[in-house]
């Protein structure tokens, strides 16, 4: 039997009078994120509802971004974060954050009919929602209606098909995929447990447009009391942008990118542990990023090829091809992705093709 939860919200018409900094009626509670079984309604937990089609924060709710995020077929985010009143997370400087109980997090996908648009409308297909219960964390997928005024849960998962418009004018037509409850562990497991993936110190140390000035994330959250301990941002870790040349060297940024795509499952401790790729933006061994490691899916996951990582020849490395391929049985990741990060690939070959050393043998 459900817990009690907060009384829902409508927000279809609480909503027009909110701004971006969530000052509206629906306003979240440490009810709201002390869920037992997941409420059908988003709305239910009043952290975020969709205004003159932008996606909008409650009350306390603070929205946030990374420097370099996971890819979701070219998808629109909106993330946000809302800690209970008088809870707190301390700072770490290269570990993972530990979010107090009752910590909800939530990010939502959307897609413009067309990119190359400035300011095209966004149709938000979902919002996925992360709590920290007693137990751990749990997530789940809410789907928007049509009207963009509530979005339902979708326990199952679903797959949805449309078109958009890219930057570069193609028509592309992902199989875009709303995850299972079981397919949110997937991802978020590691070591049995789920966790969260974004928020480290190296992915927030970057300035964010607030409603009321743009500011430095974790000096954000430092003066709003959720962050204790962090040191000024300057002297912080910071992971570079990997589309942004200014933030880093093509190494520094391909590797950025497998950090937020790869090392979730492709670390000491992830699903694909056993395969001996570690993909995290501080590995230092060669051999654990794949240089002249053969792989241990053979066959057709390996199209032939023999080592992760051909220095010099991305055309030969299992990577880049994992890395182009949308076959299911071929794709990494492998859930969440549909289409080719054209731009990502290339960013990875450019860095494979600088390598030099010893063929592999």
């Amino acid at each position: 039997m459900r817990r009690a939860l907060v009384a829902a919200l409508v927000v279809t018409a609480a909503l027009a009078s909110c701004d971006e900094e969530g000052t509206g009626p629906f306003v979240p509670s440490a009810g709201g994120a002390d869920v037992g079984d997941f409420p059908q309604r988003l709305s239910t937990y009043a952290m975020v509802g969709i205004v003159d089609g932008n996606v909008v924060p409650g009350a306390g709710v603070l929205p946030y971004d990374l420097n370099t995020p996971l890819f979701s077929d070219y998808a629109v985010k909106f993330r946000t974060v809302w800690l209970p009143p008088g809870t707190s997370v301390t700072y770490q400087d290269t570990a993972r954050f530990e979010f107090p109980v009752g910590t909800v997090f939530t990010k939502s996908f959307g897609f413009p009919a067309d990119f190359r648009v400035t300011g095209a409308p966004v149709k938000w297909l979902e919002t996925r929602i992360l709590v920290r219960a007693a137990s751990g964390w749990k997530g789940a997928s809410y789907v928007w209606n049509d009207a963009q005024t509530e979005a339902t849960i979708l326990p199952g998962g679903e797959v949805l098909d449309f078109t958009f418009i890219d930057a570069n004018g193609v028509t592309q037509s992902p199989n875009y995929l709303v995850p299972s409850e079981s397919q949110c562990q997937k991802c978020h497991a590691n070591d049995g447990a789920m966790i969260s993936l974004g928020p480290w110190a190296n992915q927030l140390n970057k300035d964010y447009a607030y409603a009321d000035g743009t500011e430095n994330e974790l000096q954000r959250w430092s003066d709003l009391g959720i962050l204790t301990g962090a040191p000024s941002p300057d002297q912080a870790p910071k992971l570079p942008a990997f589309d942004d040349p200014t933030t880093g060297d093509v190494p520094s940024r391909a590797r950025a990118y497998l950090q937020a795509n790869c090392s979730y499952c492709h670390n000491g401790d992830g699903e694909a542990r056993t395969s001996g790729l570690v993909l995290l933006y501080d590995e230092t061994s060669p051999y654990a990023l794949g240089v002249c490691k053969p792989p241990v899916a053979a066959g057709k996951a390996a199209e032939g090829e023999h080592w992760d990582v051909v220095p010099g020849h991305p055309e030969q490395s299992i990577l880049v091809y994992r890395m182009t391929s949308t076959e299911p049985s071929i794709a990494m990741p492998e859930l969440g992705r549909s289409l080719e990060h054209v731009e990502a690939v290339d960013l990875v070959s450019q860095w494979i093709t600088a390598m030099t050393g010893n063929a592999c043998q």
